[in-house]
Formats: C-alpha cells, sequence, structure tokens
C-alpha cells in the first residue's frame, strides 16, 4: 500500500538519524512526552472562542503564554508564530514601511539570510567581527534606522547590545533563533537587560522544542503591535498566522516547564560542551576558528575551512554517522540535551579527528548514539 511506503520512508529517517552524533546547530532532540504531545488530537484542531469544544484549548492557550514569560522573566510574550522566520517578517511589517531601510547583520557575516528585497526593504548590513556587531565600526555609522535586526546563523558570540542601544534610536530586535535556549538558561546574554524592545526566535535550536517561534517584550504597545500580525484577528483582517498549531503550543508549554527546572544546568553545560569539543578538535589538529577567543561562548563551533573543504569534510562525516552541516558548522545542543558532557565531548573530536584524517569510525559512532538515544 502507498501509505505504507510514507511510514516506511519515516521509519528509515529515524533510524538512520538516531543512529548517529548529530551536532547539527540548528536541530535538537525532543523528549519522548513532548513527542506524544505533538501526536496528540491537538494536531488538528484550532483553538479559539469561533469553535465549539475549544475550552481547554483556550487553558492550554493561557497556561503555556504564562510558563514562557516565568521562564524568560517577561511581561509579554506571543506564542502563534508558526517559525521563527514568520516572526522576523512580523516585526519588519511592525516597526517598518515599504521602502525603509532597516539595519542588520548580512548574509556573508553570518546574518540571517532573509530576503529583505522580497518585501520591498533595504538593507544596511552593520560592521561585525567575529561574527558579532563590531561596536567600534559601529560608532563610525552617522545614521539612523527605524528598525535594526540582530539576526544571526553563525553566532558563537554575543553582540555587544548596550552599546547598539545608545547608537541607534529606532526598535531594536533581537533574534534568539540560535541561542534561546541559552538565554532560556540565563547564559551567552540576556538581550531584553541590555536594551533590547523586542527579543524573537524559533524554538527548536539550542531550546530542545517543536518547530515554531516565539515573540517576548516588556513593552506593552509593541506586544500590541506585533499582535496584529500574530493573532487571529477576523475584524481587521487575517496577518501571518491563522492557525497557530495547538499541539505545537501545547509541546512548546511542557519544554517551557521542563527549561524552568534544569535550564541554567543545560545551558552551562551546553557551553561546556562546546568549548571541550572545540578544543579537543584543535588539539587533534583539526581547524577551529577563534582560538584567541577561547573559540565560542555559545552552542556553536566553527570550522577553519574554506567551502569546498567543508562540504567534503561534511558529507565524510555523515557516511561516518556523525552529523554537521555543510558550511563547517557544528552544535551541541541536542548532544548536551540527550545527557553528554565534557568526556563524550572528547571521545567525539576523536572520532572526527579520525574522519578528518580518512579513516573510518561509523562503528563508533552508532555505538555511542545508542547509549544516549535509547
Amino acid at each position: 500500500m502507498e501509505e505504507e511506503e510514507i511510514i516506511d520512508l519515516v521509519r528509515k529517517h529515524e533510524k538512520f538519524k538516531l543512529s548517529g552524533i548529530n551536532l547539527v546547530a540548528s536541530e535538537n532532540r525532543i523528549s519522548k512526552i513532548a513527542l506524544k504531545i505533538l501526536a496528540s488530537d491537538l494536531s488538528g484542531r484550532y483553538g479559539n472562542e469561533w469553535y465549539g469544544g475549544s475550552q481547554y484549548s483556550l487553558e492550554i492557550c493561557e497556561y503555556v503564554k504564562k510558563k514562557i514569560e516565568k521562564l524568560f522573566g517577561v511581561k509579554y510574550s506571543l506564542i502563534t508564530p508558526v517559525s521563527g522566520n514568520i516572526c522576523d517578517l512580523a516585526v519588519i511589517f511592525s516597526f517598518t514601511k515599504c521602502g525603509d531601510e532597516l539595519a542588520g547583520i548580512s548574509k556573508k557575516d553570518g546574518g540571517y539570510p532573509l530576503g529583505y528585497h522580497k518585501f520591498e526593504r533595504e538593507f544596511y548590513p552593520l560592521p561585525t567581527k567575529y561574527y558579532s556587531i563590531d561596536e567600534n565600526e559601529m560608532q563610525k555609522i552617522d545614521r539612523d534606522f527605524p528598525l535594526i535586526l540582530i539576526a544571526s546563523s553563525i553566532c558563537p558570540f554575543p553582540h555587544p547590545i548596550e552599546k547598539i542601544s545608545k547608537k541607534f534610536d529606532g526598535t531594536i530586535v533581537y533574534d534568539a533563533s540560535h541561542v534561546l535556549g541559552l538565554i532560556a538558561g540565563k547564559k551567552f546574554q540576556l538581550p531584553l537587560k541590555e536594551g533590547c524592545h523586542v527579543m524573537i526566535g524559533s524554538t527548536h535550536k539550542s531550546f530542545p522544542g517543536p518547530q515554531g517561534g516565539i515573540v517576548l517584550t516588556n513593552i506593552k504597545e509593541m506586544a500590541e503591535k506585533l499582535s496584529e500580525y500574530l493573532h487571529f484577528n477576523f475584524e481587521n483582517g487575517i496577518g501571518l498566522v491563522d492557525n497557530p498549531h495547538l499541539n505545537r503550543i501545547a509541546c512548546l508549554g511542557f519544554v517551557a516547564e521542563e527549561l524552568i527546572k534544569m535550564g541554567r544546568e543545560y545551558a552551562i553545560q551546553t557551553v561546556k560542551n562546546a568549548k571541550s569539543l572545540a578544543k579537543s578538535l584543535y588539539e587533534l589538529n583539526v581547524p577551529i576558528k577563534f582560538t584567541e577567543k577561547g573559540f565560542t561562548e555559545s552552542h556553536q563551533v566553527l570550522l577553519d575551512l574554506n567551502e569546498v573543504e567543508s562540504n567534503k569534510f561534511y558529507k565524510l562525516l555523515e557516511k561516518n554517522h556523525i552529523f554537521i552541516d555543510c558550511i563547517g558548522r557544528i552544535g551541541v545542543a541536542e548532544a548536551t540535551y540527550i545527557g553528554m558532557k565534557e568526556e563524550e565531548m572528547n571521545e567525539i573530536a576523536h572520532m572526527m579527528a579520525d574522519v578528518y584524517k580518512g579513516k573510518d569510525v561509523k562503528e563508533k559512532a552508532v555505538k555511542m548514539a545508542k547509549k544516549f538515544y535509547s
């Protein structure tokens, strides 16, 4: 039967992915209970006063909002975005108009590769150093912008948010997609306390939740403005979200509860693991960036290879059941979440170094993965 073919493909995916060591920086593992919530009856439902039978759906949404606000220590949260990208668009539409120029981090400097021109906005690239906004070069800019969107796909080090907030008068938004789990654990940096007006992010990278997005702020007017695009609005017309996916929201609430209890420990261990892996790789002569800066302050470790070399190494690692991405960006969030620590980072580094030298480590990688995914 054709239906069995897709089931078989899903099983093959799970068998392959969970038989390897996942070091993809933009992914994380979801706990077994959270996965059950994703697959619950909520997955096919809406959840507002328009629909009969929504009593508990409404309670779920309110409960999750409160948990998210407690976790991040904020006054206002929007949990309806179905992706981090939707959060970025809501910010752009809320705080700029067609033809406006907004400032941010360019794609070549590790910025989120949004097609600003597709939405009739101009983009001004801010200067960077170590994939972080360069505060000294930034001071030379003699203009202002309605929106400064700090959105990074490569983010080994914090941004100088306090300096940015003093330099520019526009709305400052921090896209925490990659480091949201670290921020939840009060690690890396705390954008809303350092001068940002709004923090947005996806919830499935260092934050070990379902794919989706959230918006956080302490400013009521900004929360209301963003809700015009992110909440169902029959009178004014639907913006960027119609059905916010109740199963995702419930799953998000479960993960928020989990991180309220152990998020600090998880965030600290994640950074320890990243530093440990980077140091071990470096000592084993695998080229790693930013030795002079201690390699990293986040979950990301960057290989010091060119595009061709990175792509070749990534494919060799995949054959050996170690997964990174094709640009040489390594992430340890999932490895940390499933229980790995510095000892395992050292073992992984030796495996990666062996692959770099042309050796086969598949059996070792599968054995380690089985230990932590079983």
